[in-house]
């Protein structure tokens, strides 16, 4: 698959049993958590039939799997730098059988082990916000793209959006001088209109284009145990989370729930989403 050195995850059996143990807890009430979101990156990113597509940032297998499933013919090379999500990824392809079409290593998207002009389309959901250089990581993507490529990038809104003004904005104005983690800030910095489809004319795409989007999040249970997975899944706002006081988690919690509850739609709690996603070809 035109990578340079790298071979097939190998599996640590108690890093894939833990990981699998977390996912099987919340499979049914997440099963619709980001289908909206890779739907409309796929959409996006126009896959031909038979492509090779680079997922970069592809944390747990999404959309490296969801691309496998829809495009029968298709191969994915999908990199992240967390083994941990890795090793869940491919666990994930092998029960639906399609790990003979993709390859899941670690690798960093600012020196991607990749020949010059080898794939066909590369997607990154939720990634692009923490490229440390997004000059030379959008650089390596468009070096290893074909000539008539494409990229999509799908990237948060701002902060100021109902997921987190209903469970970490609670967390912040709960602690007297909380602050939020400048890891988190990152994640909302392509927020202002412009910004990201910038970084993609900056770096040499041509036919860039960038829409602001407002899409669902669909959770199949209860408000408290939406709030216990956004707790427990959480990366950008562990350091805010960790600061939580035993004697404010009582508090917190039924304020956070009850904020959620507002989004029950029948069986599910629907929370709109705002992102932007950006696209750029070769």
């Amino acid at each position: 698959m035109c990578v340079r050195g790298f071979s097939r995850m190998k599996s640590d059996p108690w890093a894939q049993a833990s990981r699998a143990r977390s996912r099987d807890r919340w499979a049914i009430a997440a099963a619709r958590w980001n289908c909206a979101l890779t739907d409309a990156l796929i959409e996006a990113a126009n896959i031909p039939l038979e492509a090779l597509v680079l997922d970069v940032a592809c944390g747990s297998g999404e959309p490296a799997l969801d691309i496998l499933q829809r495009f029968p013919s298709s191969r994915v090379i999908a990199f992240d730098t967390s083994a941990p999500g890795l090793v869940l990824a491919s666990e994930k392809c092998r029960s639906a059988g399609v790990s003979s079409r993709v390859l899941f290593a670690q690798a960093d998207v600012h020196s991607l082990p990749l020949r010059s002009e080898s794939i066909d389309r590369t997607t990154c959901r939720f990634g692009v916000m923490f490229f440390e250089d997004i000059r030379r990581a959008l650089s390596e993507v468009r070096r290893v793209l074909k000539a008539r490529g494409r990229v999509a990038l799908l990237a948060w809104g701002p902060f100021e959006q109902p997921l987190f003004e209903s469970t970490m904005a609670i967390v912040l104005k709960s602690i007297p001088g909380a602050q939020l983690p400048s890891f988190s800030r990152m994640a909302h910095r392509f927020a202002s209109p412009g910004c990201l489809s910038a970084e993609l004319q900056k770096a040499g795409f041509q036919d860039v284009s960038e829409r602001a989007m407002v899409l669902p999040r669909i959770w199949a249970g209860s408000a408290e145990e939406l709030w216990e997975f956004q707790q427990e899944i959480s990366i950008q706002f562990r350091p805010l989370l960790g600061e939580i006081p035993e004697t404010l988690k009582s508090k917190i919690d039924t304020e956070v729930t009850a904020r959620l509850e507002h989004f029950r739609s029948g069986e599910a709690l629907n929370i709109p989403v705002q992102v932007v996603l950006a696209t750029g070809a070769e």
